[in-house]
């Protein structure tokens, strides 16, 4: 069944977006009294019956909603843009695919790009939720190095940062979790600087590696979404 994202679903009756309602008309040549789902990114998920399909306006009538708990282990995910943007983009499709939570671009000393387009983002991240049938849309946001640590501060996560230190043999993957929220730190391609990582310890944020391979910063973002994911207690057979 097809899912479509729409941000309120206290209605009884639901106007899709016009991206939605053209593809719905279309692409997918549905008709009144089709079945679809509907998501507003919150963990709300509703069955809905189309009642009127048209490229400009699709309407559908809410039958059944029920409430998606979020997982045990929440991830928030703070990364640092790389140059290219279709890396980040990537990322935040399979991040999405994945569950994580909150996505922040920090902006760090080596970072080679300084600017996100948080607008795009949303749009790709909307367009993951939908294609994997997920039901939690992460919140973004795009902040400088330091004021991101002031920021997390107070918070409750669990805090990591993953940096080449060739002296850390602490691993991620092997690190397990019962439930609350993670905070997990990848830098830019030049890594952080001293600076940046001494900062962290301060602030007591656990050193980790991921893995025993030099990661590029999209493919180290994402394995540490996986490992957070397996080191769920309860989560391995």
């Amino acid at each position: 069944m097809f899912v479509f994202y729409c941000p309120d679903l206290q209605q009884n009756t639901i106007t899709l977006s016009a991206e939605d309602a053209r593809h719905c008309a279309k692409a997918l040549r549905m008709r009144p009294g089709d079945a679809i789902r509907l998501t507003d990114g919150r963990g709300t998920l509703a069955d809905a019956a189309l009642v009127a399909v048209t490229p400009s306006d699709c309407v559908a009538d809410i039958i059944e909603r029920q409430e998606v708990a979020p997982r045990r282990i929440r991830l928030h995910l703070a990364v640092a843009p790389t140059k290219n943007p279709d890396r980040m983009e990537w990322l935040v499709e399979k991040a999405v695919e994945l569950g994580v939570e909150q996505i922040t671009f920090v902006i760090c000393e080596h970072s080679e790009r300084r600017k996100i387009d948080l607008e795009r983002m949303r749009r790709i991240a909307i367009a993951a939720l939908k294609q994997s049938q997920t039901t939690w849309l992460p919140d973004l946001q795009m902040v400088e190095f330091n004021d991101f640590i002031k920021q997390q501060e107070e918070t409750a996560a669990l805090k990591y940062v993953a940096w080449c230190d060739d002296q850390n043999d602490t691993q991620l993957v092997d690190e397990t979790w019962t439930e609350g929220d993670v905070l997990l730190l990848i830098g830019p391609e030049g890594d952080f600087s001293s600076a940046e990582i001494s900062l962290c310890k301060s602030m007591n944020y656990k050193e980790v590696k991921l893995g025993s391979r030099r990661l590029r910063t999209e493919t180290a973002a994402l394995y540490g979404c996986f490992a957070v994911a397996a080191g769920q207690v309860g989560s391995r057979k």
